[in-house]
């Protein structure tokens, strides 16, 4: 009689147990996080003497264990994390059964895993291992008020629980999983749409910081990118950084952590940052930090980078998505940053074809016919404005003015300073000055007139018709280049006086030569002779002596037309800088 009571006793315990299981696979589906945890704990508290549950969930991604519930308290802010094999916990996540541990050896105890609780006050620990499909998902660790063990069945019943509990983990992370995707792809989706219709940068990098805010909590944060030609990570959108300390995160690519990250190209976690020498104290709340690179294509343009009051506020799924945005930054600033370029480049054309409308104004429609002398001059362009110049100034009947020069820089820049040396030139050219005191003069108004680093070189003479004699100035240009028939030797009309523009009391001296029958004087600026092959080799003077000699027998036309031919030829058809020349042959 007594041994069937035991019998129906024991058949009414399954029963009701088997019940508990299916009320408690109904309870915990479905469950986000916080409430899962909640009534697990509640679950398996009612149904056994224990007093305290633990929950430690793996993330398999790092092969660390998280708690979601600590001795039964929700874990809020920084979690405490064990490795696999670390304490009770981590040893118990790589076992399949339960196991039962009247109290902490000293080798397994761990503060943080007890929260801060001594070791001689813990004692009657079932571990009860999570595995879903054979696969590891973390532990339940419950405790007593003694170190009885309970009984088999008690234990057994738990496990079956604990199985239930398993499957909702695992629900409920597919659940968050899918639930954070569809945040992220949502925002994702928002900002691509920000990035499609938005060409200020500085914009789409606040609305970036601002969605990222979203799923990544920060203290701090900033959005850099690596200037090429200094080397340094400049900031182009920060957050939380105190106005007197924003100069401290411009650094040197390699150094501090967003340095190194730009300088690398690699993306790092760091729990506390005061451990780790490659931080940079540019806020001191920080306390754990995570940067991300910015690629365009393969190369780091920049960094992404995310701070925290907290230690350990960051978590690998936090890095991946932060490299997520990181990339769609890139996207923003690449597309921003060319759309700038063509904006730029557009401009530059305008303003080299208003400079080289400009420069067409100055230069003479058509060569002068005088007796003796046989000229021709011509300007080839380059598609860029270089200021050059040649012009001829009728000074009396007998006398004309011939001018070749070259204005430092190119555009709009060059183009005015080329038109206030041609207006000052004629203007004193006019008054009959000695060509001497002609050019000291321009030189003055130019040194008052222009910037510094901008200056004129020119080669300016009066040609004596008659007389067959050619009296000029040469301030820092190319050296004339004067064919002597008889002879079939060149001379040079070196320089006589320093560049315009750069000596307020510059002084200049004539010289005069002699231009015979047959002879051919040259003035050029440096676009022929710095004219450079595929191999960056100089075309050179002595190919342009080379070109003379050759054609001495032709017009001044036929010369002209042959030094640009040949030039055009040796440059493979690109020509960096505009030609610019007056050739004089003699009759």
């Amino acid at each position: 009689m007594n041994e069937r009571s035991t019998l129906a006793q024991s058949a009414t315990s399954q029963e009701e147990r088997l019940q508990a299981l299916v009320r408690a696979s109904r309870e915990l589906a479905l469950l986000k996080r916080d409430e899962l945890a909640r009534r697990a704990r509640d679950l398996f508290l009612r149904s056994s003497t224990f007093s305290e549950f633990s929950l430690w969930v793996l993330d398999p991604r790092t092969e660390v264990l998280y708690p979601w519930t600590l001795c039964n308290t929700p874990v809020m802010g920084r979690r405490p994390r064990l490795t696999v094999g670390q304490g009770i916990a981590g040893v118990a996540s790589a076992e399949e059964q339960p196991s039962f541990h009247p109290t902490v050896a000293e080798t397994q105890y761990l503060p943080e895993e007890w929260g801060g609780r001594p070791r001689n006050m813990i004692q009657g620990v079932l571990t009860l291992p999570l595995r879903r499909a054979g696969e590891p998902l973390g532990v339940v660790v419950l405790t007593k008020l003694d170190s009885t063990r309970p009984p088999d069945e008690d234990i057994s019943f738990l496990r079956e629980l604990s199985i239930q509990l398993a499957i909702a983990i695992g629900n409920a992370r597919t659940h968050s999983e899918a639930m954070r995707e569809k945040v992220q792809n949502h925002l994702l989706l928002e900002l691509g749409t920000k990035i499609s219709v938005s060409l200020d940068t500085n914009q789409l990098l606040e609305q970036i910081l601002d969605l990222v805010f979203q799923v990544v909590r920060y203290d701090a944060a900033g959005i850099y990118l690596v200037d090429k030609d200094t080397q340094w990570v400049n900031q182009q959108a920060i957050r939380g950084y105190e106005a007197n300390r924003e100069e401290a995160v411009r650094l040197k690519v390699g150094r501090g952590l967003i340095g190194w990250v730009a300088k690398t190209g690699r993306s790092v976690i760091v729990p506390d940052v005061r451990r780790d020498d490659r931080y940079v104290n540019a806020r001191p709340q920080t306390r754990s930090e995570m940067v991300a690179p910015l690629r365009a294509g393969t190369e780091v343009i920049g960094a992404f980078n995310l701070e925290s009051d907290e230690p350990d506020a960051y978590e690998p799924e936090d890095l991946e998505l932060l490299m997520t945005f990181a990339s769609q930054a890139a996207v923003a600033i690449e597309r921003t940053r060319l759309h700038a370029e063509v904006l730029e480049t557009r401009r530059l054309e305008e303003e080299l074809s208003i400079g080289q409308r400009i420069q067409r104004t100055f230069l003479p429609e058509r060569d002068p016919k005088v007796p003796n002398f046989d000229i021709a001059g011509a300007n080839y362009s380059s598609g860029l404005v270089g200021g050059d110049y040649y012009d001829y100034v009728r000074i009396t009947e007998g006398h004309l003015g011939i001018v070749v020069a070259d204005v430092s820089g190119k555009g709009i820049p060059a183009a005015l300073i080329m038109a206030a040396f041609r207006a000052s030139l004629i203007a004193e050219v006019r008054n009959n000055y000695a060509i001497r005191t002609v050019f000291a003069k321009v030189n003055k108004l130019l040194w008052e007139s222009i910037e510094i680093d901008r200056f004129v070189t020119a080669i300016y003479g009066v040609l004596d018709i008659q007389g067959r004699k050619y009296t000029y100035v040469n301030a820092g240009h190319n050296a004339g280049l004067l064919y002597r028939a008889a002879t079939d030797s060149f001379e040079t009309l070196d320089s006589t006086g320093p560049l315009l523009g750069t000596l307020e009391t510059a002084m200049f001296k004539e010289r005069q030569v002699e231009i015979r029958p047959g002879d051919v004087l040259t003035l050029y600026t440096d676009g022929i002779t710095e004219a450079m092959n595929p191999e960056k080799e100089l075309f050179g003077e002595e190919r342009l002596r080379d070109v003379i000699r050759s054609r001495k027998g032709g017009t001044a036309s036929e010369i002209v037309r042959g030094i640009r031919e040949t030039v055009g030829a040796y440059a493979g058809g690109e020509l960096d800088d505009d030609l610019t020349l007056v050739l004089i042959k003699g009759q």
